[in-house]
């Protein structure tokens, strides 16, 4: 099997993992050190280039965010061509116009009954606009980083200066218009705000042209400030985890707006794409929907005034039954419990208050930060309790650790399950 490009899961699992054992449960670009929050930032980098003949190995890979991955494309690409330069002087050539002179041989494989031959020749301006032609038909737009790309089967960035003299100009004889010098700090800003109220987010992969953004890279020039991508959606867009920070100023003009639109709103109103905040923010500021439909002069109809706690309660009884009083979340139980977070808040004052009153644990609550004997006293009660070594995507379920967690102290997330499975077992054969 030949040297796929791509690096197979079991690679990037491996990688991540010793990512987050050298950065103490954290994911960092190897090069510049940036914290990177989801997987969507993360790009998987052949250390030595593909293109020279690095393997997708396990070895051969490193973790970048978008800025560093981009300089080290470019870089490769100079080298590239210094390589190509270095090749054509041991081959006796003058350096400087007489190597313009002598383009860089593009080879045609042709394969008879007996051999496969190699013949060269030069392409005419005709055929390298039909070679970059095509290209821009299928991608829309054309970059150096291209021509170094070997998958791309683009001829030798060579003929870029030859017909054209520079990237630009070729863009521009192909109807590219170069947007990049047209941004600046204000209108990057509004149009990936105006992105944000129609998506929700906006997300590294949404940087296109045919989505009318900026580049990350032009981002960071015109934001220096900031470091990263995440660091910009948290400081200069006000979103933080894929979620916009809203304060109450926001919250209630957003909901004004809404209701001299269309009259009303309700629960079911609450979603990004329509410019509002969710429920959970709502009742973070207000305590209801009620109180905040009040707030922002939208029509109220208090369905939870006729609610009673012994009705709640007598709700939560007929829910479980004899069942242990566990759900996985708190969305899985308002999904089918006959009584929404709003008249919860109403009764209870908060939703934790509600559970301490009916006996509801939840498994889904994620610590902040775990010390190791926390993380020891965990597993060592999930041991003793006669349970088996769980999955790794299970360990938050099941109220433990999540496997980040773990690794901060340990090699593997099942070092310490293992450990403990050893003492429970040895302390039953002795019993």
């Amino acid at each position: 099997m030949g040297n796929s490009r791509e690096f197979s899961d079991s690679v990037k699992l491996e990688v991540i993992k010793n990512n987050l054992k050298a950065n103490q449960g954290s994911i960092c670009c190897e090069i510049c050190r940036t914290k990177l929050n989801s997987i969507d930032e993360c790009h998987f980098d052949h250390i030595y280039p593909f293109a020279k003949g690095g393997k997708s190995t396990l070895e051969n890979c490193q973790i970048l965010c978008s800025e560093c991955n981009l300089r080290k494309n470019d870089k490769e690409l100079q080298d590239f061509m210094l390589e190509e330069k270095a090749k054509q002087f041991l081959a006796g050539m003058q350096l400087g116009r007489e190597v313009a002179e002598n383009p860089p041989v593009e080879q045609e494989t042709v394969k008879t009954e007996d051999n496969t031959q190699k013949l060269s020749k030069k392409l005419t301006k005709e055929e390298f606009d039909r070679e970059i032609q095509n290209f821009i038909n299928r991608k829309g737009d054309i970059h150096k980083v291209d021509f170094s790309r070997e998958y791309n089967h683009l001829p030798s960035v060579w003929y870029v200066r030859e017909y054209y003299g520079d990237l630009n100009s070729l863009k521009k004889a192909f109807g590219i218009e170069d947007i990049s010098q047209n941004w600046t700090r204000e209108n990057i800003k509004q149009v990936l705000l105006d992105y944000v109220e129609t998506h929700g987010d906006v997300t590294q992969k949404d940087l296109k042209k045919r989505n009318g953004l900026p580049s990350c890279p032009c981002i960071m020039r015109n934001f220096p400030e900031c470091g990263s991508f995440s660091t910009f959606k948290k400081e200069v867009l006000g979103i933080q985890n894929g979620y916009k920070v809203w304060t109450k100023e926001e919250v209630l003009e957003s909901g004004i707006a809404f209701v001299k639109a269309h009259g009303s709103l309700t629960e079911k109103d609450l979603k990004a794409k329509n410019g509002l905040a969710t429920s959970k923010v709502i009742y973070k500021f207000f305590g209801s929907l009620t109180e905040y439909q009040r707030a922002i002069g939208a029509p109220v109809m208090d369905v939870t005034a006729f609610i009673t706690k012994e009705a709640i309660e007598k709700a939560v009884d007929d829910y479980f039954g004899d069942r242990e009083r566990v759900v996985d979340s708190r969305k899985t139980f308002f999904a089918t419990f006959p009584y929404k977070p709003d008249v919860i808040y109403k009764r209870y004052g908060s939703f934790d208050e509600f559970c301490a009153v009916t006996g509801i644990k939840f498994l889904k609550v994620k610590k902040a930060s775990y010390s190791k004997k926390e993380i020891d006293d965990a597993v060592h009660r999930w041991i003793f309790s006669g349970n088996e070594i769980p999955l790794a995507k299970d360990l938050t379920k099941c109220g433990l650790p999540s496997m980040g967690s773990i690794m901060r102290f340990y090699e593997s997330w099942r070092e310490p399950f293992v450990l403990y499975k050893k003492i429970y077992d040895e302390a039953n054969r002795n019993q």
